[in-house]
């Protein structure tokens, strides 16, 4: 506690603000939410529904939504681990090209995940799943704020129906990813089978 806010410690002692009933979900989510914990799609039994999702945590729900759609999948060697990362999952979902480190060969498994980054690895994850997709840009508002490096995600996870804007248009690319946004685009993920 800082005052009256109360923050959550991850296992390297790094904090990040606890958001009000942070572990109930919120309730335009709650029964999606509950439909994808009874499908396998569960981060922990304390999960901080509210707030966002850290790079490895989107990797558990990844690898979870492998194991629904295709638990036969053709698995190659797991990748090198990372300098700062050495989780079987992140190197199995790195294996399949579906997430990457950085260029100094970290991970960084406890970055939080922003909306343009989750759309970029849900792209690659469908492609491993169903296969590549062509995508015709529908634009945002406020499309000249995604990278150029997800627009083509951006687009293909919105014409998938996978992952959708913010309302009013808006996509809100550098706005970090919630748990249980995370928790729903992957439970539209495994629909799509």
């Amino acid at each position: 506690c800082h005052g009256t806010t109360e923050y959550l410690l991850d296992s390297n002692g790094n904090e990040r603000e606890q958001a009000n009933y942070c572990y109930v979900p919120s309730t335009w989510a709650e029964n999606i939410v509950e439909q994808a914990e009874k499908d396998g799609l569960r981060l922990s039994y304390h999960t901080p529904y509210r707030l966002n999702i850290h790079r490895d945590e989107f990797c558990k729900l990844a690898w979870q939504t492998i194991q629904t759609v295709n638990p036969n999948i053709n698995l190659s060697e797991p990748a090198q681990p990372f300098s700062d990362c050495d989780e079987d999952i992140v190197r199995q979902i790195a294996s399949l090209g579906i997430v990457t480190g950085y260029e100094d060969g970290t991970f960084q498994p406890t970055r939080e995940l922003s909306r343009q980054e989750a759309a970029v690895i849900l792209q690659r994850l469908y492609t491993v799943l169903y296969g590549k997709i062509e995508a015709s840009p529908t634009l945002y508002t406020d499309n000249g704020s995604i990278g150029v490096w997800a627009k083509d995600s951006v687009y293909a996870m919105r014409q998938t129906g996978i992952m959708q804007g913010v309302g009013a248009n808006r996509f809100a690319p550098k706005n970090g990813y919630t748990c249980e946004q995370s928790i729903i685009t992957m439970l539209r993920m495994t629909q799509k089978a």
